[in-house]
């Protein structure tokens, strides 16, 4: 704060103000001077209180009031008494406020609206319980309080869901449950029960698998005992059908893997391409959805018209140095390449996937399923060395298995499993899919999109509170829909095409944002109030701990300054009082 006990809230530009305010002055002089009437003086310090009044209304001038602010407490909903009781004894000067949805306590005011905390929030000294949220947080200018949380509701504290979830694919559903007592936690989907899991007294962590038939907007139920009750808790899926690519096969010789995976890969849908080697100069093709065309080379034309190729390390070994420059230009900008098997120190193959291999005696694994099947595999017997820009897809006791490495907008990825295709025999689809379906579609060439829109809250969602979206942009503004309601956005002033806007969720259920240039769309789910109290409490803990006091502050009371406006009609009788003597002065 500065000195002058006085501040300005100017109607105009203050440099404005200034000059039209030396120019009417001298005008004004010069015009009594030239005037020939009695009371020289008397009318320029009338003329001069005119200006005065015109200034106060133009400039609206405020003057600072200094007052003496009591330091409060906080208590929110699931405080703990002996917590509070500890501290008034350390402070006991402290003010009690309690919020409305909080229990009482004894000399405690209730603090009947959370927007009061705009005018109170500044002098708050402690928050004990589950704290405030993010919409009350804002309001507090000053954040000059500890945090000090209660004890954790029982039930699901967090809840994550891999996505995207797609049709006849095995997904997980999987977080961590705050068990009150031994507990049983049961999944239901659209058409029953899916699974259920018995849990022991404490904080567990608890994973489901699901496998949906069908896509849409599904609501999944999760049902636990807590303190003696049933809670029920909605958990929103979102299911989408799998992307049909467009995949090109190139290997040396046909082999039982390869034929296993081309037929699963055509009963999916994908348009599909097939070239082995029958001689030196001759090669036979197969296709799938698609019309059959001739492939002699890769050339950039071909590259650019696949999302996905499949490719040996013999065949990718004697390709030419046009076809590697055209098939290395293509994964830059953006194609997926899955090479099937590694040979150790074979520079072609290190120049797209530059690996750290480690020779290994183990050569076959034990793969455990989502169903819970295990398979005695054959494996490369290489080990993946872990480094930053390598993704995982298949682990086994921390050996990779397979993955993926970035380059450029592309990705170049392994496979070192073997004979995969027993699985298959054996009729176990599913299993199979678990293995080659995740690798394939994090691994193909991603959709060309204008937009891209994420939602910053963590799940859930509840009505009446803010949410934060963040869109990233091809270099269009965005013009964004949430439901039918047109969403105003602002780019960020340091980051390029990143926009940011601010909504408020509705009525419980799905609700989506949309971008109105393409079929860019999101959906959400709203939950009831009183829903997810575990969740909630956990979200609201870490949002209060990241926004308390990094250091403590004097418990003593806060001096605070307000400022209050000096009314207009005071100049504007100044004006009156001053215009009424110069009608006069002449008639004198």
């Amino acid at each position: 704060m500065n000195n002058s006990p006085f501040t300005f809230d100017p109607l105009f530009p203050v440099w404005t103000i200034t000059v039209m305010t030396i120019l009417l002055f001298v005008f004004i002089l010069w015009k009594e001077v030239r005037r020939k009437q009695r009371f020289l003086t008397m009318r320029i310090i009338a003329q001069l209180l005119i200006i005065i009044s015109i200034l106060g209304l133009v400039l609206r001038p405020f003057i600072y009031e200094e007052k003496k602010s009591p330091d409060s407490i906080l208590l929110t909903r699931g405080y703990s008494t002996s917590k509070v009781d500890s501290l008034l004894k350390k402070y006991p000067k402290l003010h009690i406020i309690t919020t409305d949805n909080a229990s009482t306590y004894s000399n405690s005011e209730v603090l009947p609206n959370l927007q009061d905390l705009s005018s109170i929030g500044d002098g708050i000294r402690f928050i004990v319980g589950e704290g405030l949220s993010h919409d009350a947080l804002e309001l507090i200018s000053v954040k000059s309080f500890r945090f000090i949380p209660g004890k954790s509701p029982g039930g699901v504290s967090q809840l994550f869901i891999n996505k995207p979830v797609r049709v006849s694919q095995f997904s997980s559903i999987h977080g961590t449950f705050n068990a009150l007592d031994n507990s049983k936690l049961k999944l239901v989907g659209p058409s029953g029960p899916e699974d259920s899991i018995s849990l022991k007294k404490g904080v567990s962590n608890f994973s489901f698998s699901i496998k949906p038939r069908q896509a849409g907007l599904f609501i999944y139920e999760l049902t636990s005992q807590v303190n003696g009750n049933t809670i029920t808790e909605k958990v929103p899926i979102e299911v989408v059908l799998e992307k049909k690519l467009s995949i090109l096969i190139l290997q040396k010789f046909p082999t039982a893997e390869i034929r296993y995976l081309k037929n699963y890969l055509a009963e999916k849908g994908h348009k599909l391409a097939v070239r082995y080697q029958t001689s030196k100069t001759n090669f036979k093709y197969e296709f799938a959805n698609c019309q059959s065309y001739k492939i002699e080379r890769i050339t950039p034309e071909l590259a650019s018209s696949i999302d996905l190729l499949i490719v040996d390390s013999q065949v990718l070994t004697e390709l030419n140095s046009s076809e590697k420059a055209a098939l290395e230009n293509a994964i830059r900008s953006g194609l997926g390449v899955i090479i099937p098997d590694i040979p150790e120190k074979e520079k072609t193959i290190t120049q797209f996937l530059p690996l750290k291999l480690k020779p290994v005696a183990l050569d076959t694994v034990h793969l455990q399923t989502h169903n819970s099947r295990q398979y005695v595999l054959p494996v490369q017997p290489v080990l993946i060395m872990v480094e930053p820009a390598l993704q995982s897809i298949t682990t086994h006791h921390g050996r990779i298995l397979s993955g993926y490495i970035f380059a450029g907008a592309g990705k170049v990825a392994f496979q070192l499993l073997k004979e995969t295709y027993r699985i298959r025999l054996e009729g176990n689809v599913d299993d199979y899919a678990s293995i080659w379906s995740p690798l394939i579609e994090k691994t193909a060439r991603a959709a060309k999109q204008n937009f891209k829109i994420s939602i910053d809250n963590s799940f859930p969602y509840f009505p009446d509170e803010s949410l934060f979206i963040n869109i990233i942009s091809s270099g269009l503004k965005p013009s964004v829909y949430t439901d039918k309601t047109f969403l105003p956005v602002q780019e960020d002033v340091i980051i390029d095409d990143s926009w940011n806007g601010k909504s408020w969720a509705g009525a419980p259920g799905w609700h989506s944002f949309s971008i109105k240039q393409d079929t860019t769309k999101i959906n959400y789910f709203v939950s009831e109030k009183g829903e997810w109290s575990a969740s909630r409490f956990n979200n609201q803990v870490k949002e209060n701990f990241l926004n308390e006091a990094s250091t403590d502050q004097p418990i003593d009371g806060k001096t605070v300054y307000t400022s209050k406006e000096i009314s207009p009609f005071l100049f504007f009788l100044l004006f009156l009082i001053s215009s009424g003597f110069l009608w006069l002065a002449p008639k004198i």
